[in-house]
């Protein structure tokens, strides 16, 4: 095998949650990208987290949007697209590079938290210049955290017809924001070739996480699944604090 920059240990734990956050994402539009992120700031490196969260994502959700890609809404999906290329192209000078690794860390702990904790307004009604301006809004601030699923979720949930809508469209959605992002950090010098095992296992692992959780769309009760999840991104946050305290 391959020199790694992780463990033998992380690089399974790693594939274990690109599997589950595959599985949750595509059966109950939930979590899955928060969970893969909580558990990359506290295995990784923290200035590859948000470039391998994005590659992992995209692989992820690429697949969710091949799969899925009848049943999503033009209608949502393109001023999306376009506002995150707004976005992404507004946050590129204050790239996430720039933070010190203590600064990242506590911004990604009190990301989780919030999108943890924190109730997100539902919108109930379809506008596109109000879904434009939380795409650039949204994408801006994912290439800082990069799992700004549950943004998205929230914001998509009562605007989408059903749920095999909302699936599909947040999935082709965040696919397109995470491949921007990682244009992004290409651009800016970010060093892919020694994480391209890990990758490529977390890819793997979150694709059969998809096969698996779509054939459970709606059949998984929700709201346990959700109070086991907070519950575990809770300490995972608070396990990123204390890591750099």
């Amino acid at each position: 095998m391959p020199d790694l920059p992780i463990s033998l240990d992380v690089l399974y734990v790693l594939i274990t949650t690109s599997f589950i956050a595959s599985l949750l994402t595509a059966s109950l539009g939930i979590g899955g990208g928060t969970l893969v992120l909580a558990v990359l700031v506290v295995t990784v490196p923290i200035t590859a987290v948000v470039p391998l969260h994005s590659v992992v994502q995209l692989g992820s959700n690429s697949g969710r949007t091949v799969m899925t890609r009848h049943h999503i809404s033009r209608q949502l999906f393109w001023p999306l697209v376009i506002g995150a290329f707004i976005g992404t192209l507004l946050a590129a000078p204050l790239s996430a590079f720039w933070l010190t690794d203590m600064q990242l860390t506590l911004l990604l702990a009190t990301f989780t938290l919030v999108v943890t904790w924190v109730p997100i307004p539902a919108v109930k009604t379809h506008s596109t210049r109000r879904n434009l301006v939380f795409s650039t809004t949204v994408s801006f601030v994912g290439v800082f955290v990069s799992a700004t699923g549950p943004l998205i979720a929230a914001f998509l949930r009562h605007q989408a017809a059903n749920r095999k809508e909302l699936v599909a469209t947040m999935a082709a959605s965040v696919s397109t924001m995470n491949f921007l992002r990682i244009v992004l950090f290409s651009t800016l010098g970010f060093i892919w070739s020694e994480w391209l095992l890990p990758l490529a296992l977390m890819i793997a692992a979150g694709f059969g996480g998809t096969l698996i959780g779509l054939q459970l769309l709606g059949r998984l009760p929700e709201q346990l699944f959700q109070t086991l999840l907070k519950l575990l991104l809770t300490v995972l946050a608070l396990l990123m604090i204390v890591r750099v305290l």
